[in-house]
């Protein structure tokens, strides 16, 4: 974590105000760092601009987002994949793979209804 205000350099801070603290977008926080070696990390203080700091932030959560896009489409591939090798196994060893799935989630149907008999 960065400070994000930089009064000096800011044209709209600097004509109106004296202090970055008297801007409308300056907000301070205080940022722990997370736990290294069983110590607690020491407070940090941010000046953030608010305006920079959400544009960070967006930008951060797209790059994530984009991450996770990613990841399932690669899982969904990885899937189709097992999916072929499997009726393909079934194929050559004479099992129909659709009818043993809908079979089996039959068997753990009948195990959820008898656990909730049970209770």
């Amino acid at each position: 974590m960065e400070n994000t205000c930089n009064h000096s350099e800011c044209e709209f801070a600097k004509q109106l105000f004296d202090k970055p603290e008297q801007c409308p977008f300056y907000i301070e926080s205080w940022w722990t760092p997370a736990e290294s070696n069983g110590k607690q990390g020491t407070p940090i203080l941010i000046k953030d601009c608010s305006n920079k700091r959400i544009f960070i932030m967006i930008q951060e959560l797209y790059n994530r987002l984009i991450g996770i896009q990613q990841a399932q489409e690669r899982q969904r591939d990885e899937n189709i994949w097992v999916q072929v090798v499997a009726e393909t196994i079934g194929k050559n060893i004479g099992v129909d793979l659709t009818s043993f799935v809908k079979e089996r989630q039959r068997l753990q149907n009948i195990e959820k209804l008898k656990e909730i008999a049970e209770d």
